[in-house]
């Protein structure tokens, strides 16, 4: 358990101590990218999730997580390098698209190693914790990469995109230091392609699990179209790039702080959940709708509510699945958000480029509470049916 807990927060940590992070989107402005050029490339970074995200989950239930989880990392680190060695739109949708690669590979993969190594310990009752933790770490890496950022940034983008290559290679590490978790599938027994049907059926057919995986693909691909313009709405709002360095700083705290407290609310009903994620929503249309520098506290609060609901959410989800096709099941659901994500970063851009990114968060943070509307009122309907049959 102890291996498990230690390796899982250093993979996570470093595979966000990138100090690029805070200032890439802005990188790629300065280059001379529009709004709906910097959404293209955003959106081919979801696309490749989108057409590997399942194949890669496969793989996991398959060979080597460990193995999959380093190869994932040494690929963003190439898309650094080119970065590096040609910095213009071309340069830079290439890189992105590398790192989608990145996403795809570890995304289904880390989720069942975690899972399945606390099965084989009889622990996973405690999956939301040590999930909670490991994404926690990943939130402090995001606030020491932020905080170095900020002193590093009168250097250049050129070095920060150094070391965020090396923090790549470190987390490459990380990886082959997990523990290996029990396969569930015996290899005499596997077939790629009867593995996949079966993920897929069950990802359709397992009870409350198609719900789930909706959810978290709308939740998650929110918070993920909007992370990346983020640094913009600091920008825009007036914040000095040191100042825009700490603000992200701010938001990884927030999703950390989220993180760590999850696990208190594992008993709690999903309608709270829905709840939350109303709050979230609206916290984002409040930031837009006020546009002033001291309107960065609220995306703070945002940050905070998404990561509790979406701990929470998770760990509903790994409950309900089986071991034999763990890793495939969790990248049906990456492969949703993916797509949902794709859509939505370009859309951001696509909004910003007619008009303004103020628009783009006040229509996301409408969205986002939508969302949370929806499902709430899909319970109450839910729970009046059960009461009037009975």
């Amino acid at each position: 358990m102890r291996r498990l807990l230690l390796s899982a927060c250093a993979l996570r940590f470093l595979d966000t101590f990138l100090l690029i992070v805070p200032f890439y989107t802005v990188m790629f402005a300065e280059k001379g990218l529009s709004p709906a050029q910097i959404g293209f490339a955003l959106g081919a970074w979801s696309l490749t999730g989108v057409v590997l995200e399942i194949p890669c989950g496969v793989l996991a239930d398959r060979m080597s997580r460990r193995w999959l989880l380093a190869i994932s990392q040494l690929l963003r680190v190439a898309g650094f390098l080119v970065w590096l060695a040609f910095p213009s739109f071309w340069g830079f949708l290439i890189g992105l698209t590398l790192w989608g690669m990145k996403s795809a590979t570890m995304s289904g993969a880390f989720e069942a190693v975690v899972y399945d190594e606390l099965k084989a310990l009889g622990r996973e009752a405690e999956y939301a914790k040590v999930f909670g933790r490991a994404k926690a770490a990943r939130g402090a890496g995001l606030v020491a990469a932020s905080l170095a950022a900020a002193a590093a940034a009168p250097l250049g983008y050129g070095p920060l995109i150094v070391a965020s290559a090396i923090s790549g290679l470190a987390a490459a590490g990380a990886a082959l230091l997990l523990p290996a978790a029990p396969r569930a599938v015996a290899v005499a027994d596997w077939n790629y392609l009867s593995h996949l049907r079966r993920g897929a059926g069950e990802a359709w057919r397992l009870p409350g699990v198609p719900a789930l995986i909706a959810f978290i693909a709308g939740v998650q691909a929110v918070a993920y179209a909007t992370a990346d313009y983020w640094q913009l709405f600091g920008r825009d709002v007036g914040l000095p790039k040191s100042a825009i360095a700490l603000f992200i700083a701010a938001l990884a705290t927030a999703e950390a702080i989220g993180s760590l407290l999850s696990h208190r609310i594992r008993h709690l009903g999903s309608g709270a959940l829905y709840a939350l994620t109303c709050l979230g929503g609206l916290s984002i249309v409040a930031a837009a709708a006020t546009f002033q520098p001291w309107s960065v506290a609220l995306p703070l609060i945002y940050m905070g509510l998404y990561s509790l609901v979406d701990v929470s959410a998770d760990a509903r989800f790994h409950h309900a699945l089986r071991g034999e096709t763990r890793a495939t099941v969790a990248s049906v659901k990456g492969f949703a958000t993916q797509c949902a994500n794709g859509v939505l970063i370009l859309g951001f851009g696509l909004i910003a480029q007619a008009s303004a990114y103020r628009m783009s968060f006040l229509a996301y943070g409408a969205g986002l509470t939508a969302l949370g509307v929806v499902y709430a009122a899909s319970r109450h309907a839910s729970l009046r049916s059960s009461t009037n049959r009975a």
